[in-house]
């Protein structure tokens, strides 16, 4: 099974395939840069979710690509302030999206004040810890853990979740009592 993964950055990948080792025993990943759809600082629930289903509707175009794993990272607003967010999204050439929802947390003030002037999350988090490319390595979550986790380990469960849910996605026929 070749599955594309709508992305280039490397820990989306190495999540993505982690992911597939646990579900899968042939398979080979793909990144494959496409576009979201949405703001490159998603800012609600709504508009990452999006972002993840438009990925993958988008990997869907390379007829080679047999499932496909949208991955956006975005944040919310919520009453105890501004939160991470990651929407994966699975599916297949029907077009019927499984989509999962995790890694979240409050993010640090200094982050939320950067991304609510209107700085996207990666660059705000290099400029604030003066790395570089800090979201293709242990990303802000591996930050705000000291590496407890890293951004690869936090995506690998969401993405594997959402392929659970597509690869269960006739559960309910075993139940059907006539």
């Amino acid at each position: 099974m070749i599955i594309g993964v709508g992305s280039t950055n490397p820990v989306k990948i190495k999540a993505a395939q982690q992911a597939c080792e646990q579900v899968f025993s042939e398979f080979s990943v793909q990144g494959i840069e496409v576009e979201s759809g949405v703001s490159s600082q998603p800012r609600s629930d709504e508009e990452t979710r999006l972002g993840s289903i438009n990925r993958a509707k988008h990997l869907l175009e390379n007829p080679e690509i047999e499932l496909a794993i949208g991955i956006e990272g975005g944040v919310q607003e919520s009453s105890d302030g501004l939160l991470n967010s990651v929407w994966v999204c699975v599916m297949d050439q029907s077009k019927t999206p499984f989509c999962s929802n995790g890694v979240r947390f409050l993010l640090p003030a200094k982050v939320a004040a950067a991304i609510r002037e209107g700085q996207e999350m990666g660059p705000a988090l290099d400029l604030i810890t003066t790395q570089q490319d800090t979201k293709k390595k242990m990303g802000m979550v591996g930050l705000v853990t000291q590496g407890t986790v890293d951004r690869a380990e936090a995506y690998t469960s969401v993405i594997k979740i959402a392929l659970g849910l597509w690869k269960g996605r006739d559960w309910e026929q075993e139940y059907v009592v006539s």
